[in-house]
């Protein structure tokens, strides 16, 4: 680790306690900062576009802190359109997680849920989210928003920090089929929150921002399923990171202009990539632990492998009519392929892996995630009698006590060797 961060790292674990609020604005300054690094002094290593999006994701972490009354708190599959039309920030646990990971300042926050009764075994992302609010350092939002998709980590940890906050904690249920009749349930839940959320609006016309915002999420995924389509026949030299950066994109995010001019970004800046392969090419399924040394040594821009995607930046490409954004919110989230069981996201990795022509899949077990953890011998096995060797990793998205770096580099670059020598 960078000796400067690590130095950082512990002075917040420091300052965390004595003063949460300072520690607070030191985290948001210089999450602003590397934004506006990322902005005005871009890397030469990456596409445009990826320093765009880090600007734009640092903005999307550090008006939370800086601005909480117009703040809530949101799980990842919240659709959030909602949110960006009345004019209020989303802050999501496992994006802020991510940042505190890459600046080696997690550890107090995760200390801190566990010693508050908070079991090892629950997922770190979520310990991080308890331990900033029981802290201090996390501000008081307005109110929080989640979905019952998939994390059954955050059906505790919002519900305990709302109750702490003492503020209006909405839950939108998310029944495991996709039919029309569930669809339409989720359609009711959404006009219901909706009418809310408008509560604590502030803007003139929100009902309009919504329509607005619905139909930017349209072209922001059409942009998407295009980029996915150039990206199947090209080799990009890039980062662990930018995969997360389209996870903002494709989530929290989804609805803002912001989030739409990056997919138009990233179309254009694909498509002058020469066709043609570098390397191995990897589907990475689940979260990504970009701020691990060990495996940024092994994937950032490196042509001995390239991850191509990760499952959690596509989980629901569905677009449909915008006419009526409750439907269009609806019908996306019931669809996403974390809904459930396990065959819905194992297929649609499987039709990713196949159009982005893809070597093999790394499936990635993060700490805590019950889900994952669950589905991955049985989706392996249905990766591979499709053709495609994969390698379960263990190991975690924001816990770095958590890891075995060792122990992860040799079976990456053993499963790398394999697919090399044409195993299976």
């Amino acid at each position: 680790m960078n000796k400067v961060i690590e130095k950082f790292g512990e002075y917040i674990y420091k300052k965390a306690g004595e003063d949460p609020k300072a520690a607070r604005k030191i985290l948001a300054s210089v999450y602003s900062l590397s934004g506006l690094q990322a902005k005005y002094f871009p890397s030469k290593d990456l596409m445009p576009s990826r320093q765009y999006m880090m600007w734009v994701s640092a903005k999307s972490i550090t008006k939370p802190l800086r601005r909480p009354e117009r703040a809530a708190i949101v799980s990842i599959f919240t659709p959030c359109e909602m949110l960006h039309a009345a004019g209020i920030e989303p802050m999501f646990p496992e994006g802020l997680s991510c940042y505190l990971a890459a600046s080696a300042s997690e550890r107090y926050f995760i200390e801190l849920a566990e010693k508050n009764g908070v079991p090892e075994s629950l997922c770190s992302y979520h310990k991080i989210l308890i331990g900033l609010v029981e802290s201090g350092v996390m501000p008081k939002p307005l109110f929080i928003l989640n979905t019952t998709l998939a994390c059954d980590a955050n059906q505790l940890s919002f519900r305990r920090a709302a109750e702490y906050f003492k503020i209006p904690h909405y839950v939108i249920d998310v029944p495991m089929s996709s039919d029309e009749k569930s669809a339409e349930y989720v359609e009711n839940q959404l006009r219901d929150i909706w009418e809310k959320i408008k509560v604590f609006s502030e803007e003139k016309n929100p009902d309009e921002n919504l329509r607005a915002s619905a139909e930017r999420s349209r072209r922001t995924i059409d942009n998407y399923k295009k980029y996915l389509d150039l990206r199947a026949s090209r080799y990009i030299n890039d980062e662990m990171t930018s995969e997360m950066l389209s996870v903002f994109a494709m989530h929290v995010l989804l609805g803002t202009q912001e989030s739409e001019e990056y997919t138009r970004r990233l179309c254009e800046d694909t498509a002058k990539k020469p066709e043609g392969f570098r390397g191995k090419r990897l589907l990475w399924v689940h979260s990504l632990p970009y701020w691990q040394d060990s495996l940024r040594e092994i994937f950032n821009f490196n042509e001995r492998c390239e991850i191509i995607s990760c499952d959690m930046t596509f989980d629901s490409l569905e677009t449909g009519n915008t006419e009526d954004p409750f439907a269009f919110m609806a019908n996306r989230t019931v669809s996403c392929s974390f809904n459930g069981g396990w065959e819905r996201r194992s297929g649609l990795c499987k039709d990713l892996a196949e159009k982005m022509q893809a070597d093999g899949i790394i499936y990635f077990c993060h700490w805590g995630c019950k889900q994952t953890m669950g589905a991955c011998v049985l989706s392996k096995r249905d990766f591979e009698q499709s053709g495609f060797p994969t390698l379960i990793l263990d190991g975690d998205g924001c816990d770095r006590r958590n890891i075995s770096d060792g122990q992860m580099v040799t079976r990456v670059t053993a499963f790398l060797e394999q697919l090399e020598s044409g195993g299976k």
